[in-house]
């Protein structure tokens, strides 16, 4: 049976989809959801910086991302604060409090009733292992595509890091 799942969340599409089935999968269950969200730290990678322009934020805007939408309101113009390569930690939390607020209000409409957040500092695939080892979860339910930039591609997605290295199940949402 499934008691606790854990989905990590980025704010981009594939996370919110990953919400969405973990949520649905959770109020069936009755289990806890842990949602977790890794701070983006460094550099922002190009999506961020092109969420910042859609929003109207930045000098040059441009077409929409596809995920431009699923960004809470008021993470861009933080998003447009960070923009600086060494942005302070707290610009950072706010915009994962922000993200894992969204997803909390995703949960709580599906009928979810234990829900956690947990912001985690640190490698990605890493920071979701030790918080599904620490939450004891059954089941982790994340996004196949996050917003990171093409070196993912190159160096493996994250995704593909939590599936081979978790000793629970893990879903993947495209």
């Amino acid at each position: 049976m499934i008691k606790t799942i854990v989905v990590p969340t980025d704010g981009s599409e594939h996370a919110n989809k990953a919400v969405m089935l973990a949520s649905d999968i959770a109020e069936k269950y009755g289990a806890r959801l842990v949602l977790l969200h890794v701070l983006l730290r460094g550099r922002l990678s190009s999506e961020m910086r092109h969420m910042a322009e859609v929003e109207h934020l930045a000098d040059s805007p441009r077409s929409s991302a596809p995920f431009a939408a699923n960004i809470p309101a008021g993470a861009a113009q933080m998003l447009h604060d960070a923009q600086a390569d060494a942005a302070p930690r707290r610009v950072y939390e706010k915009i994962g409090a922000l993200i894992l607020e969204a997803a909390e209000q995703t949960a709580r409409k599906a009928g979810v009733k234990l829900i956690e957040r947990e912001v985690g500092d640190g490698e990605p695939a890493q920071e979701i292992l030790d918080c599904a080892e620490r939450a004891g979860a059954n089941l982790i339910v994340m996004g196949s595509r996050g917003l990171g930039e093409i070196k993912g591609l190159l160096m493996g997605s994250v995704s593909h890091k939590v599936a081979q290295l978790s000793p629970c199940t893990c879903v993947t949402v495209k």
